[in-house]
């Protein structure tokens, strides 16, 4: 029996509190949104979106599952984790690299569970 991964999955960012989304395809963040953000010469984006019910989302969306490498996971959480310090008015400076620094390794470890399950998924 194939186990049905779920195409998205909700976290609250540890010290900062802001929620961070990961959609594993264009199509998870089409449905969760109900409409298309996503730029179509990108393998993966990091938005600011804001719900009806007013809830800032720092969300990450890969094309597609085959987009996920680390890479591209690598260059999505450093822009992930400077919108999110940004969003709590952390300043990003060369004297103060370690809240990026911490974070964007945060991101990439649940990115990359998160992921790695429907790149499996995707290569049975």
């Amino acid at each position: 029996m194939v186990k049905k991964l779920k195409d998205r999955i909700e976290l609250v960012t540890p010290l900062y509190g802001v929620r961070f989304v990961i959609f594993s395809t264009r199509e998870a963040a089409n449905k969760f949104l109900g409409y298309d953000d996503f730029c179509n010469n990108y393998a993966a984006q990091v938005s600011v979106l804001t719900c009806a019910a007013g809830i800032d989302y720092v969300a990450l969306t890969f094309r597609d599952v085959s987009e996920c490498c680390a890479d591209t996971l690598t260059h999505e959480c450093i822009h992930a984790a400077w919108r999110i310090l940004e969003r709590v008015g952390v300043t990003v400076s060369v004297d103060n690299q370690e809240p990026l620094a911490y974070l964007a390794g945060w991101l990439s470890k649940e990115v990359n569970k998160f992921m790695m399950a429907h790149v499996e998924a995707n290569n049975e």
